[in-house]
């Protein structure tokens, strides 16, 4: 048995014109069809400036709202939107059809000379892809009838439909059927609902509102592709967002503006610390972590990062409640210095004492078999006053006393360990080191790694793969 096609109608435009669309859905489909219509009413702003963009931002709401309760394909009973509905069809899966674009697709040669009643600039009405024009011949109304059709809309539009308006329209029609026109295509909305009394004037004019609700009614629903859109928790720190961020437009491959892709950034700073929580029984970032990756889940992220080494202990405690998946920092960069590195990788870890101490990257790295390395305690304080301390990161300073206890802590892990790789494991301190892969410390030359870069670059590779599969950006 089929399945009951849902079909939403934003009424508001037109509520006249959008009745007679339900109307004629039902007496087409009738119980194999279920009709949603929107309340609202569309207020025309006398300014041109807003008339248009307001047009537009009220169709988006309602169908954004429509395709939110269920619809299968949205119904636009509105010409003058034809030009501009691929603009709102970008940012909705949801299948939108308008009243336009459905009469267009049925027009054929054979159906002869079409005159047109429209008011104002009638030959827009072929504008547009299809380009009809090239193929059927039309006839417009002249400038004395076209300035009457004017008036008659805005009667229409106040008072409904009305018997005097439609013998009007039925004489002005007739002057076309007398320039050779065998069909007459009502153009607007308002002519639309006087299509029976041109009928019954001998007028062979077409019931726009049937061919609409039948074009709906073969229209596929299967919704466009969805657009990749990563999801960034941010805040933690905003210097280290801000990093990330950077870091993922310059390894995009973008020429243009419209090359990137979505990014979506919830930028909390009142996120509690989490190294304060794991080491010394602090507040507890969880809520306001999983709050932030919720919206990003709504707002339809694929992906959700965090540009904070440290809070990757607390995502167990996350991905059981949430359904998008996130890309572990820790693991990507893991990856990639084993892709570079092998089984040579002597790997220094720098990164904050909560970091360390939960161990979400010597376990990781014990799994792979690589060999890494931590600071002693002396040392580690070196690295924790570079990150908190009054010169350090998250004060905002990246050179100075923040560099040079770095650096001590980098050599440490060089003579000590023998290390060949550092990692800058926390997202503050790249923004006191760079990544290169000739530092060079206590008499030797090593690898500088960047989580927050390898990170970068893991996104743009999914985003690309992602966008070159579903085919929309």
């Amino acid at each position: 048995m089929q399945e009951k096609k849902t079909i939403g109608i934003v009424s508001g435009l037109n509520p006249r014109a959008a009745l007679e669309v339900k109307t004629k859905l039902l007496a087409e489909a009738g119980d194999d069809v279920c009709v949603l219509m929107t309340e609202d009413t569309f207020k025309i702003d006398p300014d041109p400036v807003f008339a248009v963009s307001d047009r537009k931002i009220f169709i988006f709401n309602e169908c954004e709202l429509l395709a939110d309760l269920g619809a299968d394909l949205i119904l636009v009973p509105d010409f003058k939107c034809g030009p501009y509905i691929h603009e709102i069809q970008r940012e909705i899966q949801t299948p939108i059809l308008d009243m336009k674009t459905a009469l267009m697709a049925q027009m054929d040669p054979s159906m002869g000379t079409v005159g047109v009643l429209d008011a104002g600039n009638a030959s827009a009405c072929l504008d547009g892809a299809c380009d009809l024009s090239q193929r059927m011949t039309f006839v417009m109304p002249d400038e004395a009838d076209t300035e009457k059709l004017n008036e008659l809309r805005e009667q229409i539009r106040a008072q409904g439909r009305n018997e005097e308006c439609g013998k009007a329209l039925a004489e002005i029609a007739g002057r076309l059927v007398a320039k050779g026109a065998q069909v007459i295509i009502p153009n607007c909305t308002q002519f639309a609902l006087q299509v029976a009394c041109m009928q019954k004037a001998g007028i062979a004019a077409v019931d726009v509102f049937e061919a609409f609700a039948k074009a709906a009614l073969v229209q596929s629903t299967q919704k466009l592709p969805k657009p990749f859109k990563l999801g960034l928790i941010g805040g933690l720190g905003p210097a280290a967002t801000v990093d990330l961020y950077d870091k993922i437009v310059k390894a995009s491959p973008a020429k243009t503006d419209q090359e990137h892709f979505k990014v979506v950034i919830e930028q909390n700073p009142q996120i509690d610390d989490r190294t304060a929580c794991l080491l010394n029984d602090g507040p507890d970032p969880t809520i306001a972590m999983y709050n932030c990756a919720k919206r990003l889940q709504n707002d339809g992220c694929d992906y959700i990062i965090i540009p904070c080494n440290t809070a990757h202990a607390f995502l167990p405690r996350l991905l059981r409640h949430l359904d998008v998946p996130f890309i572990d920092m820790q693991q990507t960069m893991l990856d990639e210095i084993k892709a570079k590195f092998g089984d040579d990788a002597r790997v220094g870890l720098l990164a904050t004492s909560g970091t360390i101490a939960t161990g979400i990257y010597g376990k990781k790295a014990d799994a792979m078999g690589m060999k890494m390395f931590t600071p002693d305690e002396e040392h580690q304080k070196l690295v924790m006053s570079a990150i908190y301390g009054p010169q350090g990161a998250k004060a905002g300073f990246t050179t100075g006393v923040c560099y040079d206890e770095l650096y001590k802590a980098a050599e440490y892990m060089v003579q000590a360990h023998d290390c060949n790789v550092l990692i800058l494991g926390c997202t503050e301190l790249p923004l006191i080191f760079h990544e290169c892969d000739d530092f060079a410390v206590a008499g030797k030359t090593v690898a500088i790694v960047d989580p927050t870069a390898t990170l970068a670059r893991k996104c743009v590779e999914i985003a690309e793969a992602t966008i070159k599969e579903r085919g929309v950006r």
